[in-house]
């Protein structure tokens, strides 16, 4: 396994962390790592063996899936009782969440 592919199952593990600045950080971190030229051709490789247990492009896309989850439970949990300001705020957040998701589908489809 690669070296870029250990840090982004390093960095998708990370995903599921409770501290949001942990996965803030991972999320950063996973955006620089799929923009390597490696880490893409890697995964290509991975996906097109049928029988690799390494880490592919579906995999990925499910770390993603439950990152994105955890975030909108953590978003829909907080008080709803706040102010607009803070309402704003929790906006921007959902649509960062999103724009990860379009990041990621952006890179794997320039492959």
């Amino acid at each position: 396994m690669s070296l870029a592919i250990q840090e982004l199952l390093l960095c998708c593990r990370q995903f599921d962390n409770d501290k949001a600045t942990e996965r803030k950080k991972e999320v950063d971190k996973f955006k620089r790592l799929i923009q390597m030229p490696e880490t893409r051709e890697q995964l290509d490789r991975n996906s097109e063996s049928k029988h690799s247990k390494q880490l592919n492009w579906d995999t990925v896309f499910r770390f993603l899936q439950k990152y994105i989850v955890k975030e909108t439970e953590c978003l829909q949990a907080a008080n709803q009782n706040v102010s607009a300001t803070t309402q704003a705020s929790r906006q921007k957040k959902m649509q960062e969440i999103s724009n990860i998701m379009k990041y990621f589908i952006r890179w794997a489809n320039k492959r």
